[in-house]
């Protein structure tokens, strides 16, 4: 009897090392899936003792935090005194400032020093079931969902979660943060980027018309950027023929109007303002408008105009009455040489900051310096031409460049 004790304990020792040695390797295996820069403090956290260890396979991204020096050095000191004593992973995960959602991500997640990371009760119960299925995309998830959350907020967060778990983000082009932007303005009808809007952001939206609605409002900024810099003087006087009423369209809400009306792409006219002589009609019928002209200098004699185009609703051809009532009132007109137009980089550039200023006071220093150059880029404005002198100084100092001014941009 006495000699059956050690060998039963030896049997017991041989079945259970395998699984011993299965929970080494796999933990092993996980400590090497964190990202190469921070991989050789995680594994000197790690080795100093058990509990850290099985974070690797608990919660990673607490491994990761400790490495990394996440929080205060107080918060860091209770959370592995939480960690040593063998209390729950959430009491060292609050000591911290961790929050309990992220337990459940991949160490492939974590690539870059934490930030101030949504910690509020409702987001964290809805984001753990919108977590990455896949860890080879969960570092550009965790980082586009922070972010999100950081320049517009949960509901906007929870959006770019919800889509972008199973691939690679579907928001490419225009970038995160001017998405985010344009869901920001759809909170804030009183400002002129609200007012802007074809249609606002909602939950429900899916990517693809997102960025259709986007790309829309991009073209319905420059051309409000373009009509605020614009300077020239009336070359056809407005009036009337055969019926039919012409009435110049001037502004933003004149463009945005008459493009809702007529189901046309007026509201992203901007190119043809910016690249040549393009002046645009609104032609009525007892107020309301049936078609839409614009004229143009005479490829023969620049100083005669020409109509360029003429179309009815949803850019079809107009009747042929209405032809006759253009060329009617055209030919009614006083012809005088076209006066001169120029864009006022200046004022541009004006209008640009006062557009971006409400959702800009919004972000934080290095989140605004970040949309400032995603949104010059896009809004179609490029750097002052300088001197040499101003050149050679600038490369001398490493300054940034001056403030920015208009391009031409593309078509619509």
């Amino acid at each position: 009897m006495e000699s059956k004790r050690p060998m039963e304990s030896r049997k017991r020792l041989d079945t259970t090392s395998p699984a011993l040695e299965n929970t080494q390797l796999r933990r092993s295996q996980l400590l090497q899936s964190f990202h190469f820069s921070c991989r050789r403090r995680v594994d000197e956290i790690a080795s100093r003792a058990a509990c850290f260890e099985e974070l690797a396979e608990t919660f990673p991204g607490l491994l990761f935090a400790l490495a990394t020096n996440y929080g205060t050095a107080e918060a860091r000191r209770a959370a592995v005194a939480h960690l040593t004593s063998g209390s729950r992973l959430r009491e060292a995960a609050n000591a911290l400032g961790l929050p309990w959602w992220m337990r459940k991500l991949p160490p492939q997640a974590f690539t870059k020093r934490l930030e101030t990371l949504p910690n509020d009760p409702k987001f964290s119960a809805r984001i753990v079931n919108l977590l990455p299925t896949v860890p080879a995309i969960s570092a550009k998830w965790f980082e586009r969902v922070t972010q999100a959350y950081r320049i517009c907020g949960p509901e906007f967060a929870l959006w770019v979660a919800r889509h972008d778990r199973f691939h690679a983000p579907l928001i490419t082009d225009p970038a995160l943060p001017y998405v985010a932007a344009w869901a920001w303005f759809a909170d804030h009808p009183e400002t002129l980027g609200g007012q802007l809007l074809r249609r606002p952001w909602t939950p429900n939206m899916s990517p693809r018309r997102a960025f259709d609605e986007v790309t829309a409002w991009r073209k319905r900024i420059r051309l409000a950027l373009t009509l605020s810099a614009l300077s020239r003087k009336p070359w056809l006087s407005e009036g009337s023929a055969l019926g039919y009423e012409f009435v110049e369209l001037r502004t933003i809400e004149d463009f945005i109007s008459e493009s809702d009306a007529m189901d046309n792409c007026l509201d992203s006219f901007s190119e043809k303002l910016e690249s040549g002589v393009s002046y645009v009609f609104s032609i009525r019928r007892n107020g309301s408008p049936v078609a839409d002209i614009e004229i143009g200098a005479h490829p023969v004699d620049p100083t005669l105009p020409t109509i360029v185009q003429l179309r009815g609703p949803r850019n079809r051809r107009a009747h042929p009455e209405i032809w006759r009532a253009a060329y009617s009132w055209l030919g009614s007109q006083e012809l005088h040489p076209v006066p001169p137009q120029v864009v006022n980089s200046a004022a541009r550039r004006r209008a640009w900051r006062a557009l971006w200023k409400p959702y800009l006071a919004t972000l934080s220093p290095a989140d605004r310096e970040q949309f400032e150059k995603i949104a010059l880029e896009l809004d179609k404005l490029r750097t002052r031409r300088r001197t040499r002198t101003q050149r050679m100084r600038t490369a001398t100092a490493q300054r940034p460049d001056p403030i920015l001014s208009e391009d031409a941009g593309t078509a619509c």
